[in-house]
């Protein structure tokens, strides 16, 4: 039987990079896969790729830095299936610019959608999975949240934002059997990251000088990530909870 059979998994930011990668597993474990995506377009591509491989989900247009889009989405997953086993928060936005370099507007959408939406996606998933007997969260950190990494001040501040929240909900919902882990990814290859490097005044020395602060040499493919999120979601992780899992090529080991 597949690890997921029948289960319900929702994916924030599932439309591309590690969040897609992570969709399309549960989904070919066995997992009805709902994805939210800020974007029509991002969300109408995931539901393509299902198609083409035979698998069973769909998507919904949802901006998680709004309560009420958040609400809406759901309440519209638990109609349809009646229950969310597994929650991954991975929505996420990015920012490149120091402290006194980072406007006003740019430090609350990345924490509004980083941060608070983790909060406002896990507030309404929650009671769910209490009432359920239980489920599994697993949200995205960063490596940037537990080093510093340069000129990035709003970004590192939400993510390890997000991994102390992970540890709080792990103890605040263990009673209720739910276990809430934190994956900590190295530099992924994502639209995020090629978006980053684009800016740089030579992309290619840049994603070189990067690649090799890993120990591995290399950046991670989303699909590595997604098996690190697959596993802790699983009951091959059942006596998991509260952990910090960088996933990271070595990076943090330095």
């Amino acid at each position: 039987m597949k690890r997921f059979q029948d289960r319900v998994i929702l994916v924030s930011g599932g439309g591309s990079g590690i969040g897609q990668a992570a969709a399309l597993a549960f989904a070919r474990e066995g997992g009805r896969v709902v994805v939210f995506e800020r974007g029509r377009e991002a969300a109408r591509r995931f539901e393509t790729l299902l198609g083409e491989q035979g698998l069973e989900g769909h998507s919904l247009t949802v901006d998680v830095s709004r309560a009420r889009d958040v609400q809406r989405g759901v309440a519209a997953v638990t109609i349809r299936y009646g229950a969310i086993h597994v929650l991954v928060n991975n929505a996420g936005v990015e920012h490149t610019a120091t402290l006194h370099e980072t406007a006003e507007e740019d430090w609350d959408r990345v924490l509004g959608v980083n941060l608070k939406g983790v909060f406002l996606l896990s507030r309404q998933v929650l009671p769910v999975m209490v009432r359920a007997g239980g489920g599994a969260v697993v949200n995205l950190g960063s490596i940037s949240g537990l080093l510093g990494w340069p000129a990035y001040a709003a970004y590192a501040a939400s993510k390890g934002g997000v991994i102390q929240l992970s540890r709080q909900m792990a103890v605040d919902y263990a009673r209720h059997n739910i276990r809430v882990n934190c994956v900590c990814p190295g530099t992924t290859w994502t639209p995020l990251v090629e978006r980053l490097f684009a800016q740089e005044g030579d992309p290619e020395a840049a994603k070189a000088a990067i690649a090799a602060r890993h120990p591995l040499g290399r950046f991670a493919r989303p699909e590595e990530i997604a098996e690190a999120i697959l596993f802790l979601a699983s009951e091959e992780a059942s006596f998991i909870t509260g952990a910090v899992l960088p996933v990271d090529g070595g990076y943090t080991a330095k």
